[in-house]
């Protein structure tokens, strides 16, 4: 635990809340009901990281009176990019990592532990695709006061689950900048130097600009990624309809058709000329489906044995598991579908109990 009696530590506590409290005026009333949700279920998996969709949604449901199942919660973690449980626990990871040695550069005050906590904070963790985890930051500082409560002035901790990727980014990055401030002191007091006490508050100044020039470019390229977000919203939203029992699951409906066209033709079976300019049609129809990076994730038709937590992805239909190690055979009935890198979702897959084989 770190000592919160120090007075330097409370100078620290009181430029922390000092920045959280400038963020949270800048935020709408709206703004962040989606962050918040969020940031809970990763604040949960940074207490415990063992935790499953299934009991995050429970410790959920208790500490917040929320009314969330399973698969809210992979929906989440979905949107935020953490579904990967390897990579979600490599960033956790990372998260402990630097608040361990965060807190250890609080205490001792040495340049060698701010250095090692910089080159932790400017390391860089990949997604799956090769992309940087924007949430990387997010997930720092909600472990900074899970593993450090006592930091927490007031209601500091709570205050940022309201932030998303680019306020909790420049909240760090706050954070950091009184760091070196308290390790830089303790460098220039050790050799003696002379120093003018207004140069530390001038130097912290400086970096806050700076600070407010980046914020205003991360809101913008955050902006621009919604943007785009929504386009693809609207896109799984169209196919979302597409497929749902109201217009007849339309893409499980091409995905059958085509693959038996395919197999009478396999077959060397003759069809009416009447009816080819329709196979035509649908052949058309699954190459658009392709090409706009919708995908089936299972085979329809295909016969698997599956545990209840492979099961709780889908809509079975069967007799309730018994418990977790329990193995079913089921059919699948609707392959259900995803877009893209598979982190969205268009319709999860429909599975029957196979019954008497």
């Amino acid at each position: 635990m770190i000592n919160v009696t120090d007075p330097i530590v409370k100078r620290f506590i009181e430029n922390l809340h000092k920045a959280v409290e400038r963020k949270n005026k800048n935020l709408s009333a709206t703004a962040y009901d989606e962050y918040v949700l969020e940031n809970r279920v990763i604040r949960l998996f940074c207490e415990d990281r063992s935790l499953t969709p299934r009991t995050c949604a429970d410790e959920m449901n208790a500490c917040y009176k929320t009314d969330l199942y399973n698969e809210d919660i992979v929906k989440i973690l979905k949107s935020t990019r953490l579904s990967h449980q390897q990579k979600r626990a490599e960033l956790i990871d990372w998260a402990e990592e630097i608040v361990k040695v965060f807190a250890q550069s609080l205490t001792s005050r040495k340049q060698k532990d701010f250095d090692e906590f910089l080159a932790l904070r400017n390391k860089i963790i990949h997604t799956r695709e090769g992309e940087r985890y924007k949430i990387q930051e997010r997930i720092a500082c909600l472990m900074l006061y899970v593993k450090h409560p006592e930091l927490d002035s007031g209601n500091d901790a709570d205050t940022i689950e309201k932030f998303g990727n680019v306020y909790m980014k420049h909240f760090l990055y706050d954070a950091s900048d009184f760091l070196k401030n308290i390790c830089g002191k303790t460098k220039s007091g050790a050799k003696g130097d002379k120093k003018d006490p207004q140069a530390d508050k001038i130097e912290l100044l400086e970096n806050m600009l700076n600070r407010s020039d980046m914020l205003l470019k991360d809101l913008q390229d955050d902006f621009d990624a919604r943007i785009k977000q929504s386009h693809q919203d609207d896109l799984v939203e169209f196919f979302s309809r597409l497929n749902s029992e109201k217009y007849g699951c339309i893409l499980d409906a091409v995905l059958s058709v085509r693959n038996g066209v395919r197999q009478l033709r396999k077959e060397k079976v003759q069809l009416q000329p009447e009816i080819g300019g329709l196979f035509i049609l649908i052949e058309r129809l699954a190459q658009f489906i392709r090409d706009s990076e919708i995908n089936p994730i299972m085979k329809p038709g295909s016969v698997k044995d599956m545990r209840l937590d492979e099961v709780e992805s889908c809509d079975y239909e069967g007799s309730p598991f018994l418990n977790t190690t329990e193995v079913k055979r089921v059919k699948v009935l609707s392959p259900g579908w995803v877009y893209k890198n598979k982190d969205v979702q268009i319709s999860r897959p429909r599975l029957k109990e196979v019954v008497g084989e």
